[in-house]
């Protein structure tokens, strides 16, 4: 008898934690990945503010990479920015009735798209002397978001003490 009350107790706490494990939905009705604007199902909520602070590291070490001459460095840290600025862009993030996912691609993915050809066609010194374009879009993006203290600038200097940032010996 004096088993049965611990008994019941280990079985309401197995119960109870069922309930907080999500089980995994069966194999083919997963959600449709985020790279597919057509889709219409939900997609996970998106933390934009993760996002952004990737974008803004990866934005330093463009900058960084740009400053030291280093076209491809600095052009892999465009794609990583652009990499990160489309998850925001195709998961369709409204806040506050700001379709936060279409500033995004007018704003972010346009002039990033802008850099990648200014770097391609004239050089990493051309791409960087517009970095303050990028800081100056970001910032215009922040106010029509509704956060105008969110103001972004070009670096005027980054320390990323574990990574060399000069063009590699070819």
């Amino acid at each position: 008898m004096r088993r049965l009350p611990l008994i019941l107790s280990a079985l309401a706490l197995v119960v109870a934690l069922f309930s907080l494990v999500r089980t995994p939905e069966p194999t083919g009705t997963k959600a449709p990945s985020q790279h597919a604007p057509e889709a219409t199902e939900e997609h996970e909520e998106v933390e934009v503010a993760v996002h952004m602070g990737r974008i803004q590291r990866y934005h330093q070490k463009w900058w960084a990479a740009g400053h030291a001459g280093n076209a491809e460095l600095a052009g892999f840290y465009l794609h990583e920015m652009e990499e990160a600025m489309e998850e925001i862009a195709l998961a369709r993030v409204v806040d506050e009735g700001i379709d936060i996912s279409a500033h995004m691609r007018t704003y972010g993915l346009a002039t990033l798209e802008g850099l990648e050809k200014k770097l391609k066609e004239e050089g990493v010194a051309a791409m960087h002397a517009d970095a303050g374009l990028l800081a100056n879009t970001c910032t215009t993006c922040h106010v029509a978001c509704g956060h105008p203290y969110l103001r972004i600038v070009p670096p005027t200097a980054v320390v990323i003490p574990d990574q060399d940032l000069a063009p590699a010996a070819k």
